[in-house]
């Protein structure tokens, strides 16, 4: 978590989930595949994604940046509802990029959810890697991906 933390700088960002045991309670609250992850032959975390299911209401919300991404997960645990899934992070280690497994591990989250097959997904892109990470996932599950500027 420390380095996923790192990477997107959620500790010095009041507005972004944090990385910590708190969230991760949260989101499991809501439902097992909020968040997915890959283990290496040692049983050790390599890889993991999280997707939060919400209301269309919160979806537009967050997509006009009327509400913050904590904001929104405040709000995903209190209605508990599948209408739309944020894809909201992906991390993979360093050595093992490059190798699918963020693509993967979405994958297998989205065909998780409730309603994973007609929700409206969408994310919020600040990397090129996150970029390029959702057009190839797009591509893959043939459903358009709405993007927070």
């Amino acid at each position: 978590m420390k380095i996923a933390e790192l990477f997107f700088g959620t500790e010095t960002d009041p507005d972004q989930m944090p990385i910590n045991q708190e969230s991760a309670d949260k989101l499991l609250s809501i439902h097992k595949n909020t968040i997915v992850y890959k283990i290496d032959e040692n049983g050790n975390p390599i890889a993991w994604v999280v997707v939060v299911p919400t209301s269309i209401n919160v979806m537009n919300q967050f997509l006009k940046k009327e509400i913050t991404e904590k904001e929104l997960l405040d709000k995903a645990v209190e209605e508990k509802k599948f209408d739309t899934l944020y894809l909201c992070a992906a991390f993979v280690l360093p050595e093992y990029r490059r190798k699918g497994y963020a693509k993967e591990l979405f994958e297998e989250a989205i065909n998780g959810m409730p309603n994973g097959n007609n929700a409206t997904l969408y994310c919020w892109l600040y990397s090129e890697d996150g970029k390029k990470l959702v057009a190839a996932l797009s591509g893959v599950i043939k459903r358009p991906i709405l993007s927070r500027d």
